[in-house]
């Protein structure tokens, strides 16, 4: 099969845990991985750009990510990189975040990790919207209603990214027909990151119908991720290659394009 470059093909979810300091959470013990070993671990694919997502265990304490955003810079070959920062109402130097390369806030909504900040999205929605950026929300299927009631109410033209597939599970139709709703409203945008939501480590291939599916359907607002260094994974720990093979396997050559370039270029403005 002859190769179709992707490049500068974009991984919109990573994480860095490249030092030695306490963590705000202790929900995991991440290995210590920073952005050299991912530039080291994918150098024989086409990605070229990365979003680093605040993780869990820092909190709202966003110095070593921007550190590790202007690193990036400085990097050979060089990796363009963006970002996207947990919040509360103590935070402030959003511009300079901006300056810095970040793009979005995230939101961890999910029962398993005793979080609930869906109730925060309103407040968090109006500082992202005045810096033009969008949130991404970590949440699941038993609070798409309540996300829907909450969309209306947010800043107008303002994007939510769902995390994760939305935590749907493969093969349960209601929570793809819930999922689908959201993305109806031209609002929502879905993250294909497969690691959390598969059965099939490294394979992927309950994942094929959902794919096509969404793809098919919302090509406009589709990202993929890879969750790396894919903390809390059960083994065979995945790599990005594992993934891009698979939307090989389940996407057409323009449908690739746009969920790994096309619109992560116009989502984190690269």
């Amino acid at each position: 099969m002859t190769h179709t470059s992707m490049a500068p093909a974009c991984d919109c979810h990573i994480h860095v845990f490249d030092r030695d300091r306490e963590y705000i959470e202790t929900t995991y013990q991440p290995p210590r991985k920073g952005i050299g070993h991912f530039m080291e671990e994918t150098a024989v694919s086409d990605i070229r750009r990365a979003v680093l997502i605040q993780a869990s265990i820092d909190g709202t304490d966003n110095h070593y990510l921007l550190e590790t955003l202007r690193q990036a810079q400085t990097l050979n070959p060089p990796l363009e990189l963006r970002g996207v920062v947990m919040i509360d109402e103590h935070t402030s130097g959003l511009e300079a975040m901006r300056e810095a390369g970040v793009r979005g806030i995230r939101v961890q909504d999910r029962t398993r990790l005793g979080q609930h900040d869906l109730a925060r999205l309103p407040e968090l929605a109006a500082r992202a919207a005045a810096l033009d950026w969008h949130v991404e929300l970590n949440t699941e299927p038993e609070r798409y209603d309540i996300l829907a009631a909450l969309l209306p109410t947010l800043p107008e033209g303002q994007t939510i990214v769902l995390d994760h597939f939305g935590h749907v599970t493969p093969g349960h139709p209601d929570e793809l027909t819930r999922l689908c709703r959201l993305l109806d409203t031209g609002r929502v945008w879905i993250k294909l990151a497969p690691t959390r939501v598969s059965q099939h480590p490294r394979r992927y291939d309950d994942l094929i119908e959902l794919t096509r599916h969404l793809v098919e359907r919302y090509r406009e607002c589709c990202l993929w991720g890879s969750d790396w260094p894919h903390v809390m994974t059960p083994s065979p720990i995945p790599s990005s290659l594992d993934m891009i093979r698979f939307l090989e396997r389940t996407l057409s050559i323009s449908q690739r394009q746009a969920c790994l370039r096309d619109n992560p270029e116009r989502l984190y403005r690269f």
